[in-house]
């Protein structure tokens, strides 16, 4: 019998925009609830629909979209607006340091693929084997995008009409970060980096003001993060100490 060469099973691989699709269904089924009540919102703050459309194409950040909605509403400077993007945006950071070696060689591609890094698309791609996240990255990344700027487009352009026929929107994107992080726990069966990030988020809430939760959780789960690499690479040499 004989074995497909390298080549023959590289043709047989779906394409990467086929998988692409394929894989964002479950990030689509939050985005896009998501980007319709961010669309829906920048419309009623006075917004007009091609403006929100493009926040979601440019800026590409839920969470500054929809802080920055009532400081534009409010008139609030350039300059406080750029330091709450400069906040908010710091975990893009760590996020793309484990991918730098696997993105594409080709500039433009490396660019977007770091640039378009979300929570989630981050939270997929690394669950991915190296090869197979290299491949992917842009692909995935782009597919998301689309999916967020479609929800957008619909929030903006119907939100008005059909917005408060529609309720809790606002819980789609929780469910999809528990969802996200009990697959992630079922492909690697590491318990520890689940309940860092829980206990870290929970004393932040409790002891820090709102506004501060999110890097101080992200700051202190990247300690913990390293001191149990570092444990894990102690307790590692002293076995293999203990067995010669």
């Amino acid at each position: 019998m004989s074995t497909p060469s390298p080549a023959s099973a590289q043709h047989l691989q779906p394409s990467p925009w086929r998988q692409a699709l394929t894989d964002s269904i479950p990030i689509a089924m939050a985005y896009v609830p998501i980007g319709f009540a961010f669309g829906l919102l920048a419309v009623e703050t006075g917004l007009p629909a091609w403006y929100a459309v493009l926040m979601s194409v440019i800026v590409y950040t839920g969470a500054l979209q929809f802080a920055a909605l009532p400081m534009l509403a409010g008139g609030i400077g350039l300059g406080a607006l750029a330091l709450t993007t400069l906040l908010l945006n710091l975990r893009h950071l760590l996020y793309a340091l484990p991918l730098l070696p696997v993105l594409s060689r080709k500039r433009a591609t490396r660019l977007y693929s770091l640039a378009a890094l979300t929570d989630e698309t981050y939270s997929m791609l690394s669950a991915m084997p190296a090869e197979r996240r290299g491949r992917m990255a842009f692909s995935i990344n782009l597919t998301c995008q689309a999916w967020w700027v479609a929800g957008t487009a619909l929030g903006a352009l119907l939100g008005p009409q059909i917005g408060n026929q529609i309720p809790n929107l606002g819980f789609a994107l929780p469910c999809l970060f528990v969802i996200l992080a009990i697959e992630q726990y079922l492909l690697r069966r590491q318990w520890q980096p689940l309940v860092l990030g829980i206990v870290a988020f929970v004393l932040c809430r409790l002891l820090l003001p709102q506004e501060h939760v999110l890097i101080s959780a992200l700051l202190l789960s990247l300690i913990g993060l390293v001191c149990h690499d570092r444990l894990q690479q102690r307790h590692a040499r002293t076995d293999a100490g203990a067995s010669r």
